[in-house]
């Protein structure tokens, strides 16, 4: 069972090719590798499984219902051709870790049925805080705000009957919906739902801009950026990429945007959000994967990708697209996952699976956790908890754990050595299509 499990951690991390897009690429191919332990299970609802949990290290009560596709500030076209850029959020000030927040469906949910927002913690009950049984919605893509005051998530209907790939899910009434949330990870009433387009099609991931002003999302070959309290839009063109491998980051400064695009080679177009145009760099390999921005905006961070999405080296290329350099790895059988950075900017971390063949043969060794300075030195092996595979990798807002779902359960470990592990969710929830859709809560004084 453990090499089972190991098995579809590898598929499901083998097509996300990129962190948050925290969407969920991975789980396109977890579909694909479960299928044959499923049976004849029948999938009944598309994305309505998608459940969103709060990971608490605090309290938890009485249960708060909010109904996200029906608020009062719904924004549909026209759109603009620019945003106003605003400073980053407290550029200096160091974040501590609050809730965490993963999308799953309820663990006795196997085919898809109900999507809800649960708060947990630690050694706690799940408590839902947004949807009700039977509604028939769907939340994913969670994203906490640089403030940690609000949440953005991408979300949908069903529509017609759908196959187990979680990627051709037609969904309908797609919209991004923005909450806020307060100490104990309760939601207000949605501040505001940005209307995608009506025709179905695959759910919106959004990400904050570094001044929270902003969320930004992909549709097909448009970048959407949503004012976060208005719901009024500037739309970008960029050439569509294929499910799973549709990849985008903020500059630090929030002044660009880098997206993946597709070709041979791939390429990172930065887009200008003054709407002055953008730049395309071309890359080593497919679609660049895993995007970040090193500090200072000084270089972008990619995964190298072959068609499939497979990861097979970490890069580093200058904004203007020189200096295409690759990061040190430890094995010839390597592939590469989840490259993200640290919230200063300084440090990477990826997963290194060494799982694989060659002409002369198939090897199986473990997967390594690693974490390394950009320029390569000061490598560190993090452990991987016994039991857990690495899904969805990103860094805590102190930048001193990284946290990371898997199909048994949500946890976190520190990157100094000796450091504790922490599980958050073990088992109460079905995280088998969702576990890389993760997000930690930053907390100011």
């Amino acid at each position: 069972m453990n090499d089972f499990r190991k098995d579809i951690n590898a598929v499901f991390a083998r097509q996300q090719g990129q962190l948050g897009d925290v969407t969920s690429a991975g789980n396109r191919m977890l579909g694909v590798a479960t299928a044959g332990r499923r049976g004849n299970r029948r999938v009944r609802t598309a994305l309505a499984g998608v459940a969103l949990v709060l990971v608490a290290a605090t309290a938890v009560g009485v249960s708060v219902v909010i109904r996200a596709l029906h608020p009062t500030n719904v924004v549909a076209t026209p759109h603009a051709k620019s945003i106003v850029v605003y400073p980053p959020l407290s550029p200096t000030a160091v974040a501590a870790n609050g809730l965490i927040a993963v999308s799953a469906n309820p663990k006795n949910v196997s085919g898809g049925e109900v999507g809800d927002i649960y708060v947990v913690r630690e050694g706690a009950a799940a408590r839902r805080i947004i949807g009700s049984d039977g509604d028939g919605v769907a939340q994913a893509c969670p994203r906490f705000s640089p403030d940690g005051r609000q949440l953005a998530y991408g979300e949908a209907r069903a529509s017609d009957p759908v196959t187990t790939f979680r990627g051709v899910w037609p969904v309908s009434d797609r919209a991004v919906v923005v909450v806020g949330v307060n100490d104990r990870g309760d939601p207000s009433s949605p501040i505001v739902r940005v209307a995608l387009p009506r025709d179905p099609g695959q759910i919106a991931c959004p990400k904050w801009s570094p001044s929270g002003r902003h969320v930004a999302f992909r549709v097909g070959s448009e970048l959407w950026v949503a004012d976060a309290a208005s719901g009024k839009t500037a739309v970008f063109p960029v050439t569509e990429a294929p499910w799973g491998q549709q990849g985008f980051e903020w500059s630090r400064d929030g002044s660009m945007i880098a997206v993946s695009e597709p070709g041979h080679p791939g390429h990172i177009r930065v887009v200008r959000m003054d709407g002055s145009g953008s730049t395309l760099i071309p890359v080593t390999g497919a679609t660049p994967g895993s995007l970040g921005w090193t500090a200072g905006d000084a270089r972008i961070l990619y995964t190298v990708t072959d068609d499939p999405g497979d990861g097979l080296a970490v890069r580093a290329v200058g904004v203007g697209g020189n200096n295409d350099t690759k990061l040190p790895d430890s094995s010839s059988l390597h592939r590469f996952y989840y490259a993200v950075i640290s919230p200063d900017g300084t440090r990477v971390a990826y997963l290194q699976s060494t799982n694989g063949c060659v002409p002369v043969g198939c090897r199986e060794e473990p997967a390594h956790l690693l974490t390394m300075r950009i320029d390569g030195s000061n490598v560190v092996d993090v452990p991987i908890p016994p039991g857990f595979g690495v899904v969805g990798l990103q860094w805590s807002p102190d930048g001193k754990r990284l946290l990371f779902g898997s199909i048994a359960g949500v946890v976190s470990v520190g990157v100094a050595p000796g450091s504790p592990v922490v599980v958050y969710s073990r088992g109460e929830l079905n995280l088998e299509w969702s576990g890389s859709e993760v997000t930690w809560q930053p907390v100011f004084p």
